[in-house]
Order: structure tokens, then C-alpha cells, then sequence
């Protein structure tokens, strides 16, 4: 599919942008995290959209990205006393 460009509204003013698909996935990984109440969850942020920043580079020339996803969040185990009674 070809790049979409389009305005969108960053830091207080409407900016051009090119959403570029993603044409290939590779080391998805899930962050495991052991909380101080006991828990353990696991914790991964899927990508819905990567948006490339018009005319806006890092001090090296690259291009600036942003990223919008959707977090998942699986609780993996948890102390039987936060566990809701039945």
C-alpha cells in the first residue's frame, strides 16, 4: 500500500505526516515484569500505525518516527490474597 500523507495535530499545530506501512515484524518480545505486590505480568506494545515526520530529522539526518500501538498487558500469576473471592 502506498504512503499516506495527511495532517496531524502534534505539540499544539497541525503537522504533516507520511503513514508508512509495515511491511515486516521481527523480535517480538514480551517484557516480563515481577511487581512489588507479588505479581508477575507480561507486557507487549503492538504497532498500529508508524508516522514519519514531515521535513523534521535527527541531528544525524535520519527521519523522526512515531510509533502509535496498543499495549497489551497479561497478568501471569498473582498472590492468592489480591485474588478476588469467589
Amino acid at each position: 500500500m502506498p504512503e499516506k500523507k495527511r495532517k496531524m495535530a502534534l505539540l499544539g499545530h497541525e503537522t504533516d505526516v507520511t503513514e508508512v506501512d509495515i511491511v515486516e515484524k521481527k523480535n517480538e518480545r514480551m517484557a516480563e515484569y515481577t511487581l512489588e505486590d507479588g505479581s508477575v505480568i507480561r507486557f507487549i506494545a503492538y504497532p498500529t500505525a508508524v508516522i514519519r515526520i514531515d521535513g523534521q530529522y535527527n541531528p544525524d539526518g535520519t527521519p523522526i518516527y512515531l510509533v502509535l500501538n496498543q499495549p497489551l498487558t497479561t497478568v501471569i500469576s498473582s498472590p492468592d490474597n489480591m485474588k478476588k473471592k469467589q
